[in-house]
């Protein structure tokens, strides 16, 4: 097939997929221990239960049986497929390890422990299950089928391959399809791809699923011209389904079509509105247009319906940071951060929360643990020359922490902020011009150098460099008082008496009013929309 699609292994090796992006919703996969005839009437029965769902039932009945024979593998097998059904993750494993203690030779709790992992976003202790499962049954569908897609997810398309193949070809099923079909790009071989697309497209009228999860496999490689071809070439026979609405909406966010994209995921929602997978994608989406409220907002919902799902955790405390919600944004790296407590992107959210919220001691530990791992990490960099500047005095610290970030980009505006006001307090008036220069040349968002630099260049007697800084950090900040004071300083110094009166009154009444609601606390930094590090937080 000569439209087959491999644009992105003509351009870049393949890394390691650290979310499981890929997978078969892990629920759908939950099979129960197979019943025997010398089962118990009773363990029939909750089995069946757990079949129509009612969990509650068939977890009472098993607790009642336990107490008669605790040490059931059959039933306790059953009460870790209850747990894992209830998304009760940790009991879970616990039931099924304990069966897996008591009896190394059943296949069941292996098989269903591994669901557990899968389920959680343990992809390495899941594939580990299912290994174990696998040697007691090297032919066994259910495990090597998992095994093939960790495998892929993780780039090893020849183990994928490997384990594919030791499914007996006369239980393949269609669902191995997509799953070959990426292994074969990845290893190069899109001619064999070719074949399983072949196969996919001829039965996509009856099989919707098996197009998505492809397109979902290129998604994930930001390999968005394949997944377009893809999609076109599916168009004849495939069924509209809003998975496959929201992997075409996805598609065109990644190749820039965000308006077209919008309007796709605004359809499902309006029709779904409890569509999780179209209210990420519209965080996604919004992301990419920088609408960073309505990403929070998107995220927020998705959150509600499916709650301590880690990817959507993090997007959505990233979200609210950069929408100024750092309140709502801790919160949520907190939960990421009990989910996940090893992966130190829930870490750098904590730092990131806490530092928008002024709580610097625990800021500056959690920087600390990311900087132990990630020396050079800038936002890191610049929580840490930011508390040591303005909280603890410690110039030559903040200097440390700015060279490691400028010697990443001699031009990083977060950077030369601070760069400047060290050179400023260290008397290089020079110097320290040329850095808030170049820094708002490269931000000219931050209104604390803006003041800093109209500051100085009023100082020096340069007027126009004066008031144009200044006006700008009026414009950007216009409720710190001080940058209109400066401001009327340098129209009266220019000859603008007018401005000049005006500004001071702005001035004079923001100080009356201060001092009206004057609590006796410490007045903290200006609150501003971005950053010098590019993140909602403290100047």
């Amino acid at each position: 097939m000569s439209a087959c699609p491999h644009n992105f292994f003509a351009r870049q090796p393949f890394g390691r997929i650290w979310r499981v992006v890929f997978l078969w919703p892990c629920i759908a996969l939950l099979c129960l221990p197979k019943s025997t005839p010398a089962q118990s009437a009773d363990l029939i029965r909750i089995s069946s239960l757990i079949q129509q769902g009612k969990l509650d039932e068939a977890e009472q009945l098993l607790h009642r049986y336990l107490i008669k024979l605790p040490h059931s593998s059959k039933a306790n097998t059953l009460l870790g497929v209850v747990y894992l059904r209830q998304e009760r993750f940790k009991q879970a494993e616990e039931a099924l390890q304990e069966v897996i203690t008591r009896a190394p030779g059943l296949l069941e709790p292996r098989l269903d422990v591994g669901d557990a992992y899968l389920a959680e976003g343990k992809p390495d202790l899941a594939l580990a299950a299912y290994s174990a499962a696998s040697k007691l049954a090297p032919h066994d569908v259910r495990a090597n089928l998992a095994l093939a897609k960790l495998y892929l997810a993780a780039g090893e398309f020849a183990k994928s391959i490997e384990a594919a193949g030791n499914i007996p070809a006369q239980k393949r099923t269609a669902e191995l399809l997509p799953t070959l079909a990426a292994d074969y790009f990845g290893l190069g071989q899109p001619e064999k791809a070719s074949v399983e697309i072949q196969g996919i497209l001829q039965i996509s009228e009856k099989e919707p699923a098996l197009v998505p999860e492809l397109a979902e496999f290129f998604l994930a490689h930001k390999d968005f011209k394949s997944a377009q071809q893809l999609l076109v070439l599916a168009q004849p026979k495939q069924p509209i389904t809003d998975r496959l609405l929201v992997d075409s909406a996805l598609t065109d966010a990644g190749l820039g079509q965000l308006d077209e994209a919008q309007k796709k995921l605004e359809s499902i929602l309006a029709r779904t509105p409890e569509s999780v997978g179209a209210l990420v994608a519209a965080g996604k989406v919004a992301t990419q247009q920088l609408d960073w409220p309505a990403a929070a907002e998107a995220l927020s919902r998705a959150d509600k319906i499916a709650p301590k799902r880690p990817d959507i955790l993090y997007g959505l405390a990233s979200a609210q940071l950069y929408a100024n919600q750092p309140e709502a944004a801790l919160h949520n790296a907190q939960e990421l951060h009990a989910l996940e407590p090893d992966d130190l992107r829930s870490t750098y959210l904590l730092a990131l929360a806490l530092f928008g919220l002024k709580d610097w001691d625990d800021a500056k530990s959690y920087a600390e643990q990311v900087l132990a791992a990630h020396p050079d990490d800038r936002e890191m960099n610049l929580i840490l020359a930011d508390i040591a500047f303005n909280n603890e005095h410690n110039f030559p610290a903040a200097r440390k922490h700015v060279d490691i970030c400028l010697r990443q980009n001699p031009k990083d505006p977060g950077a030369l902020y601070y760069l400047g006001m060290i050179q400023k307090l260290g008397g290089d008036v020079s110097g320290a011009t040329q850095s808030l220069s170049l820094s708002v040349s490269g931000n000219p968002n931050n209104p604390d150098a803006q003041a800093a630099l109209g500051s100085l260049c009023l100082q020096a007697g340069d007027l126009a460099c004066a008031v144009g800084a200044l006006k700008q950090a009026v414009l950007l900040a216009p409720t710190e008082a001080q940058n209109h004071y400066q401001l009327a300083l340098a129209y009266s110094r220019s000859s603008v008496p007018d401005k000049a009166k005006e500004e001071l009154q702005t001035y004079e009444q923001m100080k009356a009013q201060e001092a009206k609601e004057a609590t006796g606390a410490t007045k903290g930094p200006s609150s501003i929309q971005v950053s010098p590090m590019g993140v909602v937080a403290h100047p």
